[in-house]
């Protein structure tokens, strides 16, 4: 006859037994070595990235853009170090003589001297947009290493020559000279593209803001141009519009520098050895096992995020919304990862990005073809849905967005006057 197993020893099998399933899903869940090993390959991956892009010039230098700015990178530093900040009320002089709310007669003298100053390491710069590949030198890189004061002195000193640049184009315009401001914001429009590439968020917002500051000066540019740098402008604007990265890209950027930040002392010393110097250093951290899995969280995050950034911008707020819905259900969750995510601000700043770049292009061709045919046309020719063209008069039409809630002031176009219409038609 078998023995019979008190209750309590039963129970107490069953415990352990549970237990050491627990612990066995609790070991796999907090093993990181596919973790590490995916994170040595997407280092690899970003660090070797190319990052081509249609040029807006033709012919193209040889080389990238990372390779042309380099060695202008030591004396762009210190310029911008031994440049004197303007002082508030010189700071929003000059931001309203750019846009053109003010005449360039306000724009005070300190600025002015700092524009002439310099002018000539700023074209320098610009001409490096000239290059035929993309790809940003590697202290601007979000993979550069863990301290960011570099980084941050050099986005600094290139968001310095995008406002010399935009107030250069507008004085250009004010000096008559519209091609030649033409060729400058353009190339404005080029430097933000090219820190848009491989730049991470920081890259992407300095790209937005380089929009927003010359894009109106652009415009009033392009409108005065003759008829010949309008339809060349056409080309390269078209060009740049097609060369931004997709944010997906610029978060994945992102989420490799954050893990390199936060969880490098949790790789082995072999897995260690493999990263770029910079990231040798790793002191450790407490509180490993529950980083582990904080390290698991912000991957699978990121890879949930990345997969819904690219949509338009209606469905991507409701993704977003529905990832924070499912977060919210979610337990035992840390914290996330603070420069893993898409901000409300970030977003509609790449948006309004790409609405300006938008406008531009069908500005330009709205107004050249009104110089070649005599009349406006009646609609954008530009495929866009979020561009309407309005009529004022025979002399001028407005373009503004019809996209909810993004509403950056509207472009006046005005017709070319008939004697500088003929001076382009007599051009060869």
């Amino acid at each position: 006859m078998p023995l019979k197993r008190p209750l309590p020893a039963l129970m107490g099998g069953v415990s352990l037994s549970v237990l050491a399933s627990l612990g066995a899903v609790a070991y796999q869940h907090l093993r990181t070595d596919a973790l590490e090993a995916r994170l040595l390959r997407e280092v690899n991956t970003l660090i070797h990235a190319e990052h081509p892009r249609p040029s807006h010039v033709i012919p193209s230098r040889p080389g990238t853009f990372g390779d042309a700015l380099s060695p202008l990178l030591p004396t762009l530093l210190r310029q911008t170090h031994d440049t004197p900040a303007p002082t508030a009320q010189e700071a929003a002089l000059r931001e309203a003589v750019t846009e053109g709310r003010a005449p360039v007669t306000d724009l005070p003298a300190t600025c002015r001297e700092a524009l002439e100053q310099g002018r000539p390491l700023m074209r320098q710069v610009l001409a490096a947009t000239h290059a035929e590949g993309g790809g940003l030198p590697e202290d601007l890189r979000p993979l550069s290493g863990p301290d960011m004061s570099r980084r941050d002195a050099l986005t600094q000193a290139l968001r310095q020559v995008m406002e010399q640049a935009a107030l250069e184009t507008r004085l250009q315009v004010a000096r008559g000279e519209a091609d030649g401001a033409v060729d400058t914001c353009v190339d404005a429009l080029a430097l933000g593209r090219e820190l848009a590439l491989g730049g991470g968020l920081v890259g992407q917002r300095l790209s937005a803001q380089g929009y927003a500051r010359t894009w109106r000066a652009c415009a009033d540019a392009l409108d005065a141009a003759s008829l010949v740098r309008k339809r060349r402008a056409i080309s390269q604007l078209t060009r740049l519009h097609e060369g931004f990265p997709p944010v997906s890209l610029t978060l994945h950027e992102e989420a490799v520098a954050s893990q390199l930040v936060a969880f490098r002392d949790l790789l082995s010393d072999d897995a260690r050895s493999q990263l770029p110097p910079t990231w040798f250093d790793a002191p450790p951290l407490p509180g490993a096992l529950s980083r582990r899995h904080q390290w698991r969280q912000w991957v699978e995050d990121a890879d949930r995020l990345r997969a819904v950034v690219d949509q338009p911008s209606e469905e991507r707020r409701r993704a977003l919304e529905s990832l924070d819905a499912q977060k919210a259900t979610e337990r035992f969750r840390h914290a996330e990862a603070p420069a893993v995510r898409l901000s409300p601000e970030d977003a509609e700043a790449l948006d309004l990005r790409a609405l300006r770049s938008e406008a531009l292009i069908a500005l330009a061709e709205v107004d050249a073809a009104r110089a070649e045919k005599g009349q406006w046309p009646r609609a954008l020719m530009t495929r866009t849905t979020s561009l309407v063209l309005e009529p004022v008069d025979d002399a001028q039409v407005v373009i503004r967005s019809c996209v909810r809630g993004l509403t950056p002031e509207a472009l006046l176009v005005t017709a070319d006057r008939p004697a500088a219409l003929q001076q382009v038609r007599d051009q060869p």
